[in-house]
């Protein structure tokens, strides 16, 4: 836009003649359509400004809603999960039966460490009953396989100087052997109950019938019960009231072997075991 520029010297008196009043008048005219157009013009700026300002406030409404947005949107957090639990692991303990072997029990060899085998014996069955170590300190049998204790009348027996036997309320037990204590290795083990606890590997039990294992060695070792083996493990074997050794007229015995069917296996051992020498049968 084209401003005018006013010099104070064309308002002067001077110039402002009644000959020139009409002119006068038109140029009045002319100024007064020129300020309004003036003023329309600023009208329309300031209109311009307010249009523009009102621009920038929506945009800037706009822009904070999505900035809002955005900044809400990024701060949700994700599903909770819930967290993992790692398990330690575990010791898994062997607790199968062990097998009664003639020369061992379960992986235990006759000549194994006591520690090993008595702990696979309690985490099976408990705590032994009692669990005693022995001396044997009379050497005069020497020449007969064996030491003797010193606790007569009935003298127990056994090869090895040191003896240890633990024993468990199942009626099972476990023997060690060796010049000293420091020294014992396993020697032998004994079962009398209860049925069916353990077992060989042919599954011969306490209360086996012989008629059930026909390939049974059975033999008369006192008047009232008998012998036998199975798989050279020893076994003791009973008939109830029967009598395995009879009189043959003349001052010896004979065997009598009972019904195979009512005959059952009460005792099995294998390996060694304290004996008392000077006992009857």
């Amino acid at each position: 836009m084209m401003k005018r520029s006013f010099s104070r010297e064309s308002f002067s008196r001077k110039s402002f003649s009644r000959k020139s009043f009409s002119h006068r008048s038109s140029s009045r005219s002319g100024l007064v359509t020129l300020a309004v157009g003036v003023a329309l013009a600023i009208a329309g700026c300031s209109s311009g400004a307010s249009s523009g300002a009102g621009s920038t406030a929506v945009g800037s409404t706009d822009s904070t809603i999505a900035a809002d947005a955005s900044t809400v949107v990024s701060a949700t957090a994700p599903p909770s999960v819930a967290p993992t639990t790692v398990l330690a692991p575990t010791t898994t303990v062997d607790l199968t039966p062990l097998e009664l072997r003639s020369d061992g029990l379960g992986p235990f060899d006759f000549g194994s460490t006591p520690g090993l085998v008595i702990d696979a014996l309690i985490a099976r069955l408990g705590p032994p009953a009692t669990n005693d170590v022995l001396l044997y300190e009379d050497d005069s049998m020497l020449g007969s396989g064996y030491y003797r204790s010193l606790d007569g009348p009935y003298y127990f027996a056994l090869s090895y100087p040191v003896g240890q036997t633990a024993c468990w309320p199942s009626d099972f037990c476990v023997e060690f052997g060796g010049a000293s204590e420091a020294a014992l290795s396993f020697i032998g083990w004994s079962y009398s109950g209860p049925a069916a606890m353990m077992a060989s590997s042919s599954n011969l039990t306490i209360g086996a019938k012989w008629s059930d294992f026909p390939s049974m060695v059975v033999f008369p070792t006192c008047y009232t019960d008998g012998g036998g083996t199975h798989h050279d493990i020893y076994l003791i074997v009973e008939s109830p009231g029967w009598e395995w050794l009879i009189s043959d007229g003349g001052g010896g015995y004979v065997p009598n072997l009972p019904d195979p069917a009512t005959t059952r296996v009460t005792f099995m051992s294998a390996g060694e075991q304290p004996f008392q020498p000077e006992g009857d049968c």
